[in-house]
Protein backbone atom coordinates (compact mmCIF):
# COMPACT_ATOMS: atom_id res chain seq x y z
CA UNK A 1 0.00 0.00 0.00
CA UNK A 2 1.10 3.54 -0.63
CA UNK A 3 2.17 6.01 1.69
CA UNK A 4 0.44 8.92 2.16
CA UNK A 5 2.35 11.84 1.11
CA UNK A 6 1.30 15.91 1.31
CA UNK A 7 2.59 18.79 -0.85
CA UNK A 8 2.41 22.16 0.35
CA UNK A 9 2.66 25.61 -1.18
CA UNK A 10 2.43 27.86 0.74
CA UNK A 11 1.65 31.87 -1.16
CA UNK A 12 0.83 35.30 -0.19
CA UNK A 13 -3.07 34.79 -0.41
CA UNK A 14 -3.70 31.21 -0.41
CA UNK A 15 -2.09 27.83 0.92
CA UNK A 16 -2.25 24.84 -1.84
CA UNK A 17 -2.00 21.35 -0.30
CA UNK A 18 -1.87 18.01 -2.44
CA UNK A 19 -2.65 14.50 -1.03
CA UNK A 20 -2.37 11.54 -2.52
CA UNK A 21 -2.74 8.29 -0.43
CA UNK A 22 -3.95 4.65 -1.22
CA UNK A 23 -7.12 5.28 -2.21
CA UNK A 24 -6.86 8.78 -3.15
CA UNK A 25 -5.51 12.18 -4.71
CA UNK A 26 -7.11 15.40 -4.20
CA UNK A 27 -5.69 19.17 -4.00
CA UNK A 28 -6.85 21.95 -1.47
CA UNK A 29 -6.73 25.47 -1.86
CA UNK A 30 -7.36 27.42 1.16
CA UNK A 31 -8.02 31.34 1.71
CA UNK A 32 -5.82 32.65 4.27
CA UNK A 33 -6.33 35.52 6.70
CA UNK A 34 -5.10 38.52 5.69
CA UNK A 35 -1.52 39.75 6.69
CA UNK A 36 0.02 36.12 7.23
CA UNK A 37 2.56 36.09 4.54
CA UNK A 38 4.40 39.07 3.02
CA UNK A 39 6.79 38.91 0.39
CA UNK A 40 6.33 34.99 0.82
CA UNK A 41 7.28 35.08 4.46
CA UNK A 42 5.16 33.92 7.43
CA UNK A 43 5.28 36.97 9.38
CA UNK A 44 2.55 35.47 12.09
CA UNK A 45 3.60 31.65 12.78
CA UNK A 46 1.47 30.82 15.53
CA UNK A 47 -1.73 31.87 13.42
CA UNK A 48 -0.70 29.90 10.14
CA UNK A 49 -0.20 27.04 12.25
CA UNK A 50 -4.02 27.69 13.80
CA UNK A 51 -5.05 28.11 10.14
CA UNK A 52 -3.25 24.81 8.53
CA UNK A 53 -4.49 23.02 11.33
CA UNK A 54 -8.03 24.02 11.01
CA UNK A 55 -7.72 23.35 7.23
CA UNK A 56 -6.41 19.59 7.67
CA UNK A 57 -9.45 18.96 10.09
CA UNK A 58 -11.87 20.61 7.79
CA UNK A 59 -10.58 18.55 4.56
CA UNK A 60 -9.75 15.16 6.64
CA UNK A 61 -6.34 15.16 5.60
CA UNK A 62 -5.11 12.38 7.85
CA UNK A 63 -1.69 12.14 5.65
CA UNK A 64 1.32 13.46 8.41
CA UNK A 65 4.72 13.52 6.42
CA UNK A 66 4.89 16.89 3.87
CA UNK A 67 7.20 18.67 1.84
CA UNK A 68 7.57 22.43 1.43
CA UNK A 69 8.09 24.49 -1.73
CA UNK A 70 9.93 27.32 -0.56
CA UNK A 71 8.99 30.73 -2.89
CA UNK A 72 11.97 31.74 -4.92
CA UNK A 73 12.57 35.03 -2.71
CA UNK A 74 13.39 32.30 0.52
CA UNK A 75 16.31 30.57 -0.80
CA UNK A 76 19.04 30.62 -3.63
CA UNK A 77 19.46 28.57 -6.28
CA UNK A 78 22.01 28.15 -8.84
CA UNK A 79 23.90 25.75 -11.32
CA UNK A 80 27.25 24.86 -10.30
CA UNK A 81 30.52 23.48 -11.85
CA UNK A 82 32.88 21.83 -9.54
CA UNK A 83 36.05 19.75 -10.22
CA UNK A 84 35.51 15.87 -8.95
CA UNK A 85 35.32 15.25 -5.38
CA UNK A 86 33.86 12.76 -2.38
CA UNK A 87 30.57 13.90 -0.81
CA UNK A 88 32.44 15.10 2.35
CA UNK A 89 34.43 17.12 0.09
CA UNK A 90 31.37 18.75 -1.73
CA UNK A 91 29.49 19.77 1.70
CA UNK A 92 32.54 21.37 2.83
CA UNK A 93 32.91 23.19 -0.56
CA UNK A 94 29.41 24.16 -1.29
CA UNK A 95 28.84 27.28 0.63
CA UNK A 96 31.57 29.13 -1.06
CA UNK A 97 29.53 29.04 -4.35
CA UNK A 98 26.74 31.33 -2.26
CA UNK A 99 29.53 33.35 -0.68
CA UNK A 100 28.17 36.16 -3.57
CA UNK A 101 24.65 35.53 -3.04
CA UNK A 102 24.05 35.46 1.22
CA UNK A 103 24.61 37.50 4.11
CA UNK A 104 25.83 36.65 7.11
CA UNK A 105 27.76 33.49 8.67
CA UNK A 106 27.46 30.82 5.83
CA UNK A 107 26.86 28.34 8.48
CA UNK A 108 23.62 29.91 9.63
CA UNK A 109 22.10 28.39 5.86
CA UNK A 110 21.33 24.67 4.87
CA UNK A 111 22.62 23.52 1.55
CA UNK A 112 21.44 20.99 -0.73
CA UNK A 113 22.32 19.88 -4.14
CA UNK A 114 21.39 17.77 -7.22
CA UNK A 115 23.75 16.16 -10.00
CA UNK A 116 22.81 17.97 -13.27
CA UNK A 117 22.23 14.42 -15.28
CA UNK A 118 21.79 16.31 -18.30
CA UNK A 119 25.05 16.43 -18.98
CA UNK A 120 27.02 14.01 -20.58
CA UNK A 121 29.70 11.50 -18.49
CA UNK A 122 31.55 10.72 -21.44
CA UNK A 123 32.81 14.03 -22.85
CA UNK A 124 35.79 16.17 -21.30
CA UNK A 125 33.11 19.09 -20.32
CA UNK A 126 31.66 16.38 -17.78
CA UNK A 127 35.14 15.73 -15.88
CA UNK A 128 33.99 17.41 -13.06
CA UNK A 129 30.35 17.70 -11.11
CA UNK A 130 27.60 19.69 -12.89
CA UNK A 131 25.05 20.50 -10.04
CA UNK A 132 21.90 22.49 -8.92
CA UNK A 133 22.47 23.97 -5.42
CA UNK A 134 20.41 25.69 -2.82
CA UNK A 135 20.91 27.17 0.32
CA UNK A 136 18.33 28.82 2.58
CA UNK A 137 18.65 30.08 6.00
CA UNK A 138 18.47 27.80 8.62
CA UNK A 139 16.08 29.53 10.77
CA UNK A 140 13.75 29.75 8.01
CA UNK A 141 13.47 25.32 7.98
CA UNK A 142 13.45 25.15 11.19
CA UNK A 143 10.29 28.14 11.72
CA UNK A 144 8.73 26.27 8.75
CA UNK A 145 9.33 22.70 10.32
CA UNK A 146 7.87 23.72 14.31
CA UNK A 147 4.91 25.71 12.71
CA UNK A 148 4.01 22.58 10.42
CA UNK A 149 4.48 20.10 13.18
CA UNK A 150 1.81 22.24 15.65
CA UNK A 151 -0.14 21.68 12.84
CA UNK A 152 -0.17 18.22 12.38
CA UNK A 153 2.31 17.77 9.91
CA UNK A 154 5.70 15.84 9.72
CA UNK A 155 7.80 18.40 7.72
CA UNK A 156 10.12 15.94 5.61
CA UNK A 157 12.14 18.27 3.01
CA UNK A 158 11.61 21.72 1.29
CA UNK A 159 12.27 22.35 -2.28
CA UNK A 160 13.19 25.45 -4.31
CA UNK A 161 10.53 26.36 -6.40
CA UNK A 162 12.77 26.23 -9.74
CA UNK A 163 13.78 22.60 -8.69
CA UNK A 164 9.72 21.53 -8.19
CA UNK A 165 9.48 22.76 -11.64
CA UNK A 166 12.01 21.18 -12.74
CA UNK A 167 10.62 17.48 -11.09
CA UNK A 168 7.28 18.74 -13.00
CA UNK A 169 9.11 18.66 -16.44
CA UNK A 170 11.03 15.58 -16.01
CA UNK A 171 7.73 13.58 -14.62
CA UNK A 172 6.18 15.16 -17.94
CA UNK A 173 9.54 13.94 -20.27
CA UNK A 174 9.38 10.61 -18.91
CA UNK A 175 6.04 10.56 -20.78
CA UNK A 176 6.87 12.70 -23.74
CA UNK A 177 10.54 12.15 -24.42
CA UNK A 178 9.97 14.02 -27.81
CA UNK A 179 9.56 17.44 -25.69
CA UNK A 180 13.20 17.09 -24.33
CA UNK A 181 15.23 19.60 -24.83
CA UNK A 182 12.72 22.31 -25.85
CA UNK A 183 13.05 25.52 -24.24
CA UNK A 184 9.85 26.46 -22.44
CA UNK A 185 8.48 28.78 -19.97
CA UNK A 186 7.12 28.53 -16.88
CA UNK A 187 4.97 31.35 -16.13
CA UNK A 188 3.40 31.77 -12.60
CA UNK A 189 1.01 34.29 -12.31
CA UNK A 190 0.62 34.88 -8.30
CA UNK A 191 -0.62 37.53 -6.43
CA UNK A 192 2.09 39.87 -5.39
CA UNK A 193 4.11 39.18 -8.99
CA UNK A 194 5.00 36.81 -11.69
CA UNK A 195 7.86 34.82 -11.74
CA UNK A 196 8.76 33.28 -15.65
CA UNK A 197 11.27 30.49 -15.42
CA UNK A 198 13.31 29.14 -18.32
CA UNK A 199 14.35 25.40 -18.75
CA UNK A 200 15.55 23.93 -21.80
CA UNK A 201 13.82 20.35 -20.94
CA UNK A 202 13.62 20.08 -17.31
CA UNK A 203 17.37 22.07 -17.17
CA UNK A 204 17.11 25.14 -15.41
CA UNK A 205 18.26 27.89 -17.07
CA UNK A 206 17.37 31.57 -15.94
CA UNK A 207 14.38 32.76 -14.27
CA UNK A 208 13.03 36.83 -14.20
CA UNK A 209 10.24 38.34 -11.91
CA UNK A 210 7.52 40.68 -12.67
CA UNK A 211 6.51 43.41 -10.23
CA UNK A 212 2.92 43.24 -11.24
CA UNK A 213 0.06 40.68 -10.23
CA UNK A 214 -3.41 39.74 -9.01
CA UNK A 215 -3.24 42.36 -6.47
CA UNK A 216 -3.07 44.93 -8.86
CA UNK A 217 -6.16 43.77 -10.57
CA UNK A 218 -7.59 43.98 -7.08
CA UNK A 219 -6.48 47.71 -6.76
CA UNK A 220 -8.22 48.26 -9.96
CA UNK A 221 -11.17 46.72 -8.91
CA UNK A 222 -10.99 48.36 -5.73
CA UNK A 223 -10.68 52.34 -7.33
CA UNK A 224 -13.64 51.70 -9.67
CA UNK A 225 -16.42 50.17 -6.99
CA UNK A 226 -15.18 51.81 -4.11
CA UNK A 227 -14.38 49.28 -2.39
CA UNK A 228 -11.63 47.64 0.03
CA UNK A 229 -9.22 45.20 -1.70
CA UNK A 230 -10.55 42.35 -0.19
CA UNK A 231 -14.25 42.73 -1.19
CA UNK A 232 -12.25 43.78 -4.53
CA UNK A 233 -10.70 40.32 -4.55
CA UNK A 234 -14.04 38.66 -3.91
CA UNK A 235 -15.66 40.45 -6.97
CA UNK A 236 -12.60 39.46 -9.30
CA UNK A 237 -13.09 35.74 -8.07
CA UNK A 238 -16.56 35.81 -8.93
CA UNK A 239 -16.58 37.95 -11.85
CA UNK A 240 -19.36 40.07 -10.18
CA UNK A 241 -20.72 42.52 -12.50
CA UNK A 242 -18.35 41.46 -15.18
CA UNK A 243 -15.09 43.79 -13.29
CA UNK A 244 -12.62 41.15 -15.18
CA UNK A 245 -13.81 42.94 -18.39
CA UNK A 246 -13.63 46.32 -17.07
CA UNK A 247 -10.82 48.45 -19.01
CA UNK A 248 -8.88 49.24 -15.96
CA UNK A 249 -8.46 45.48 -15.41
CA UNK A 250 -7.65 44.94 -19.43
CA UNK A 251 -5.08 47.82 -18.92
CA UNK A 252 -3.73 45.36 -16.42
CA UNK A 253 -4.04 42.54 -18.43
CA UNK A 254 -2.51 44.17 -21.53
CA UNK A 255 0.91 45.89 -19.51
CA UNK A 256 1.22 41.83 -17.89
CA UNK A 257 1.70 40.70 -22.02
CA UNK A 258 4.26 43.27 -22.48
CA UNK A 259 6.38 42.64 -19.47
CA UNK A 260 6.33 38.89 -20.28
CA UNK A 261 7.50 39.42 -24.24
CA UNK A 262 9.95 41.74 -22.39
CA UNK A 263 11.53 38.92 -20.59
CA UNK A 264 10.83 36.17 -23.29
CA UNK A 265 12.57 38.47 -26.32
CA UNK A 266 15.63 38.73 -23.72
CA UNK A 267 15.24 34.85 -23.60
CA UNK A 268 15.52 34.70 -26.82
CA UNK A 269 18.05 36.68 -27.32
CA UNK A 270 20.77 35.30 -25.00
CA UNK A 271 19.75 31.87 -26.62
CA UNK A 272 19.84 32.37 -30.45
CA UNK A 273 18.82 30.01 -32.50
CA UNK A 274 16.87 28.19 -29.65
CA UNK A 275 14.11 30.30 -29.19
CA UNK A 276 11.11 29.45 -26.99
CA UNK A 277 8.69 27.09 -28.03
CA UNK A 278 6.23 26.61 -25.58
CA UNK A 279 4.83 28.42 -22.38
CA UNK A 280 3.20 27.03 -19.43
CA UNK A 281 0.56 28.80 -17.12
CA UNK A 282 -0.28 28.56 -13.88
CA UNK A 283 -0.82 30.38 -10.52
CA UNK A 284 -4.15 32.19 -10.22
CA UNK A 285 -4.14 34.40 -12.55
CA UNK A 286 -4.42 31.10 -14.44
CA UNK A 287 -7.65 30.91 -13.58
CA UNK A 288 -8.84 33.98 -14.76
CA UNK A 289 -10.14 33.29 -18.33
CA UNK A 290 -9.86 36.87 -19.66
CA UNK A 291 -6.20 37.28 -18.53
CA UNK A 292 -6.13 33.59 -20.22
CA UNK A 293 -7.29 35.09 -23.18
CA UNK A 294 -5.42 38.07 -23.56
CA UNK A 295 -2.19 36.43 -23.19
CA UNK A 296 -2.69 33.69 -25.60
CA UNK A 297 -4.08 36.53 -27.95
CA UNK A 298 -1.08 38.30 -27.87
CA UNK A 299 1.79 35.54 -28.26
CA UNK A 300 -0.48 33.94 -31.08
CA UNK A 301 2.84 32.04 -32.25
CA UNK A 302 3.64 30.29 -29.49
CA UNK A 303 1.21 27.74 -27.80
CA UNK A 304 0.18 28.98 -24.03
CA UNK A 305 -1.48 26.07 -22.42
CA UNK A 306 -2.38 25.63 -18.64
CA UNK A 307 0.13 23.82 -16.83
CA UNK A 308 -2.61 22.08 -15.04
CA UNK A 309 -3.74 20.00 -18.66
CA UNK A 310 -0.55 19.21 -19.60
CA UNK A 311 2.39 18.51 -16.84
CA UNK A 312 0.76 17.08 -14.06
CA UNK A 313 0.10 14.13 -13.00
CA UNK A 314 -3.04 12.39 -14.65
CA UNK A 315 -5.29 12.16 -11.51
CA UNK A 316 -4.84 15.76 -10.62
CA UNK A 317 -5.40 17.13 -13.99
CA UNK A 318 -8.74 17.25 -14.30
CA UNK A 319 -9.08 19.49 -11.03
CA UNK A 320 -10.21 22.70 -10.74
CA UNK A 321 -7.47 24.33 -8.74
CA UNK A 322 -4.91 22.10 -11.13
CA UNK A 323 -3.22 25.19 -11.74
CA UNK A 324 -3.06 27.00 -8.95
CA UNK A 325 -1.63 24.36 -7.11
CA UNK A 326 0.85 22.96 -9.34
CA UNK A 327 3.77 23.43 -7.12
CA UNK A 328 1.93 21.71 -4.07
CA UNK A 329 2.18 18.76 -6.59
CA UNK A 330 5.57 19.05 -7.53
CA UNK A 331 5.89 19.30 -3.87
CA UNK A 332 4.04 16.28 -3.53
CA UNK A 333 6.21 14.06 -6.31
CA UNK A 334 9.61 14.87 -4.79
CA UNK A 335 8.25 13.86 -1.71
CA UNK A 336 7.08 10.53 -2.81
CA UNK A 337 10.27 10.17 -4.16
CA UNK A 338 12.50 10.00 -1.33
Amino acid sequence: MARAFVGIDIGNTNCKIAIRDSSSARLVSAVMPENMVSSGTVVAPSTMATFLRTVRADNHIRARNCFLVLAESQSFFRHVSLPKMTIDELKINLPYEFRDFIEGNPSDYVYDYAIDDGFSTTNEASDGLELYAAAAKKSLVQGHSLMLRHAGFRLKGVIPAQMAYSGLLRHYLQTHPEQNGKNVVLVNIGYANVTITLFSGYRFQASKVIELGCRDIDEAIADDKNVDRYTASTFKNSNYEGVLDLPICKDIYDRLCVEINKVLNFYNFSNQGSDVEKAFLLGGGAQIPQLVSTIKKFFSRLPVEDIGATLLPEEFRDASQSSLCALAVAALIEGEAM
